[in-house]
């Protein structure tokens, strides 16, 4: 079976009338770049890459992906992703692989591993050799402008949802206000269901010991990317003093970058993002790293390809998604797990 076509389409997402914001940024827009990888006996292999921010992003990456990585990916054999992979790492190596050029190999890697999947009418996790059919979820809800009122209601929303766990964001002007939000949270929701903190890279080392020690007297289950993420001194010296878990991994690009953080002792949880750590390809690697150094692996985002990979990491713990837009969305949730998809490919069912 060999790619006879690569089909991209883009779209801009409208402005948000009222957009969600973190402590670094508000996720004013953005799109979607769509990829479609065809085989030559007809088989067709997709995938979507999302932008929360950068109007021009979508246009940007499609042209990459048409005009740099596409010509590499025609003619080869679908079932040598890996070389493939390599070949486009290589292709970008000039301009630098790190940042749009990543997007767009990540993009190609989950259309290529929804193909063979497809193609040997199977789950992709199932290709991978799985531990499990299920992780725990944890739903990604409380955005820095909402209202303390909107906070603990987004967050009660989730646990009737079945959830077993929120995230929070945290990076306020002042801990006091992190801590008053996490603590309203938690006399809503009980003592029961977990919650986990993002600063999204706005704080200093001596900020975050402080606001660590904090939250980890709060009984807070992770604090994630409270320092800019390339800092690996700083967060070598968190995880070695904090009680509570620091998480990151979300903005490090390929698993190389990945292997000096965990050489330092430099990360709780790791934390890969499907667009930035470089598709399943990458992140499986990064999965064996993490089990080989005995760090737990919660993924950044959702979706069927990143639930697919937590099914074959061995020290997976959380799913990140958000809320469920109907009681029949997806995935599907059981006793606050979600389930493995159930189609071939990424595909749900």
């Amino acid at each position: 079976m060999h790619i006879k076509e690569v089909r991209v389409e883009y779209a801009r997402r409208p402005h948000a009338e009222r957009p969600i914001r973190d402590a670094l940024q508000t996720l004013s827009g953005g799109g979607h770049v769509a990829v479609e990888v065809i085989a030559d006996d007809g088989l067709v292999g997709q995938a979507t890459t999302s932008f929360g921010r950068g109007d021009g992003a979508p246009h940007t990456l499609a042209v990459l992906i048409e005009e740099e990585l596409a010509p590499k990916v025609v003619g080869q054999d679908a079932e040598r992703i890996g070389q493939i992979i390599e070949s486009l790492k290589a292709e970008t190596e000039y301009h630098g692989t790190d940042g749009i050029a990543t997007f767009g190999i990540s993009v190609l890697d989950v259309a290529l591993w929804d193909l063979l999947g497809k193609a040997h009418g199977v789950p992709t996790y199932q290709l991978w050799g799985a531990y499990r059919d299920r992780i725990p979820a944890y739903a990604m809800v409380g955005w820095s402008n909402y209202s303390v009122d909107e906070l603990r209601r987004q967050c009660v929303l989730a646990v009737e949802e079945g959830f077993r766990g929120v995230k929070l964001k945290a990076g306020a002007p002042t801990l006091e206000e992190d801590v008053h939000r996490i603590e309203s949270v938690r006399a809503e929701i009980g003592p029961d269901i977990k919650i986990m903190v993002d600063a999204n890279q706005v704080l200093t080392v001596n900020e975050a010991l402080r606001r660590g020690e904090a939250f980890g007297d709060l009984g807070v289950g992770w604090f994630e990317e409270p320092l800019r993420a390339d800092d690996i001194d700083g967060y070598a010296e968190l995880t070695r003093r904090l009680r509570i878990p620091v998480a990151t991994g979300e903005n490090l690009y390929g698993a190389r970058a990945f292997r000096r953080f965990f050489e330092r002792r430099a990360i709780g949880i790791v934390q890969p993002d499907l667009r930035r750590a470089g598709g399943p390809t990458e992140i499986r690697a990064i999965g064996a790293l993490a089990a080989a150094f005995d760090v737990p692996y919660a993924s950044h985002g959702g979706g069927p390809a990143a639930l697919s990979l937590l099914l074959c990491a061995p020290s997976a713990i959380w799913l990140e998604t958000g809320l469920r837009a109907s009681p029949e969305a997806f995935p599907r949730l059981e006793d606050g797990c979600a389930l493995a998809p159930a189609g071939p490919g990424f595909s749900w069912e």
